[in-house]
């Protein structure tokens, strides 16, 4: 009687060599030519991003350190290098701050970012937890109609808020009507070098704040609601869960927010320009870097100063945000 060929099991094959496995790794993964044509496809793909990175970032910013290496008046005279003279005058200024234009918008745009930066991320968290945990959870039609409505100020032209502003800070606008009504004078919003400053503050808080709130709802909704259950099986009460789980598992998101916010204030401009006249005003106390640069280079035609702040405004920025990212726990190590 004939016998079926029996078939040799998993279990008695011999041991793969190093070899054989690499073999297999190749096979699995299509071999080298395969890797190759993933790779090409992928630098194609990315080609548009890198080549205007490269032109409008990379060039340009080489272009500007050098720019600050040399007098140039646009259209009138040849370039004359002078080193680094424009930074041996600009800090030679911080001898004596109050006759310095750009060292006085150094410090108004310090206490704006540090006001706003605070203030947005408390505002976004606490919309964000809002939306997360309130009844609109059940209901997510609802929910995304708020959230799209919150997210209205961050996709309205800066341009158009600022006159929207202008608006509620007349003397005769909103905010002082809703002073009137409890018996409170309301100030002179724009006019005075007190509240100016704050003024501008209030408007980027509210459209940034409502914008960042989208990176925080998309943290909370990444956090494992076990671990949140798990503390309230043990006792925790809801802000405990909160300050003790939730909190330190988005330290990531708060960096991304706090570093944003931080490199967006350094640079605010428009909202300046548009709502003081003439820009700056009263008394310097609204004059931001990027107002006195623009200053400088198109109105009293010296590009070469105007690079040299810039060149300190990125530095100071750079080292800002690395402070941020030193004592802002991200969960990775540094």
């Amino acid at each position: 009687m004939a016998t079926q060929p029996e078939t040799p099991s998993i279990a008695s094959a011999p041991p793969l060599t190093t070899a054989g496995r690499r073999s297999l790794l190749r096979q699995g993964r299509g071999g080298p030519k395969s890797r190759r044509s993933e790779t090409l496809a992928a630098y194609l793909f990315l080609l548009p991003y890198l080549l205007v990175t490269g032109v409008f970032l990379v060039f340009v910013s080489l272009y500007g350190i050098g720019l600050s290496l040399f007098k140039v008046d646009i259209g009138f005279t040849t370039p004359e290098f002078v080193g680094f003279h424009y930074y041996q005058v600009l800090f030679n200024q911080l001898s004596d701050v109050a006759d310095s234009d750009f060292w006085i918008s150094m410090i108004n745009i310090i206490k704006f970012v540090v006001v706003i930066v605070t203030f947005q991320t408390l505002l976004a968290l606490v919309l964000a937890v809002l939306l997360q945990n309130s009844v609109l959870k059940k209901r997510p039609t609802l929910r995304g109609v708020f959230r799209t409505i919150f997210y209205i100020p961050a996709l309205t032209s800066s341009v158009a808020v600022s006159l929207i502003f202008l608006w509620f800070y007349n003397p005769n606008g909103l905010f002082n009507y809703l002073l009137s009504l409890v018996h409170i004078p309301g100030p002179l919003w724009l006019e005075d070098p007190f509240w100016a400053l704050p003024a501008i503050m209030i408007l980027n808080i509210w459209t940034t704040g409502a914008a960042f709130m989208i990176y925080f709802l998309a943290a909370l909704q990444d956090i494992p609601q076990e671990l949140i259950e798990a503390a309230e099986v043990d006792g925790a009460n809801r802000f405990q869960a909160f300050w003790n789980i939730t909190l330190p598992l988005l330290r990531p998101a708060i960096f991304l927010v706090v570093a944003l916010g931080t490199i967006g204030g350094f640079q605010m401009f428009d909202q300046v320009f548009f709502m003081t006249n003439p820009p700056g005003s009263p008394l310097n106390s609204t004059l931001t870097p990027l107002l006195e640069i623009y200053n400088e280079a198109f109105q009293n035609n010296r590009f070469g100063s105007a690079a040299a702040m810039s060149v300190i405004l990125f530095a100071i920025i750079l080292v800002v945000t690395l402070v941020q990212r030193r004592f802002i726990d991200t969960g990775q190590n540094a």
